[in-house]
């Protein structure tokens, strides 16, 4: 059986502000939505996904924050969905087949996984 031919990257702490800027950047508008793992073994899919505004670093005090904004457009007025990732203690990337993003995934001070998933730029799906 062929191995899947997914790629990740963690990104070094030091390196996270500056990678989550430009990431931002690289994938303003794509549609996107949070799978969760929690470390109990249960998971949780978001319902409905959003168009990446921003990814953000943010300390407060001695924890480590990651805002994430994502735009609601399903509905005449577009509202903006922000997510709080409390202490967060690893950043991830993962790239589709054809090296762009697919994955961003954060994970906490609980060993929760956030992976926000995009629209694939090669199939479409999310």
């Amino acid at each position: 059986m062929a191995e899947p031919n997914e790629h990740r990257r963690a990104i070094e702490p030091k390196d996270w502000a500056k990678f989550l800027e430009d990431f931002s950047s690289r994938n303003k508008n794509r549609r996107a939505r949070f799978n969760i793992f929690f470390n109990s073994g249960e998971t949780l899919e978001e319902g409905e996904e959003g168009h990446l505004e921003s990814v953000a670093l943010n300390k407060d005090g001695n924890k480590t924050l990651v805002i994430v904004k994502r735009a609601d457009r399903t509905s005449g007025n577009e509202e903006t969905m922000t997510d709080t990732i409390e202490n967060v203690r690893g950043v991830t990337v993962q790239f589709d087949t054809d090296g762009s993003e697919d994955i961003l995934e954060i994970t906490d001070g609980k060993n929760t996984l956030f992976s926000l998933r995009f629209e694939s730029k090669v199939d479409g799906a999310s």
